[in-house]
């Protein structure tokens, strides 16, 4: 009976073990000299007009008054110079 408890600490380990050995490595980083000095984006978020105009129609039709406390926003990358 005392060996129950043994083996499954033995077999939780093994199974991190294993689990961390399938881990993939790979990266999506790009050092920042791989860039070109003239072509840098950035993410910047911008209010998503689009499905604020959808919610406001709806609520019009339906006799609703919106009022955005936090509006939806979309990121949306912008190449600098």
């Amino acid at each position: 009976m005392n060996a129950i408890p043994g083996i499954a600490v033995v077999s939780l380990v093994l199974a991190g073990l294993v689990g961390c050995t399938g881990a993939d490595t790979k990266s999506a980083y790009v050092a920042p000299s791989a860039v070109a000095g003239h072509a840098v984006t950035e993410m910047r978020t911008r209010p998503d007009g689009q499905y604020i105009a959808e919610v406001e129609h709806l609520a019009r039709q339906r006799g609703v008054r919106v009022h955005w406390v936090n509006p939806p926003e979309r990121r949306v990358l912008v190449a600098s110079h």
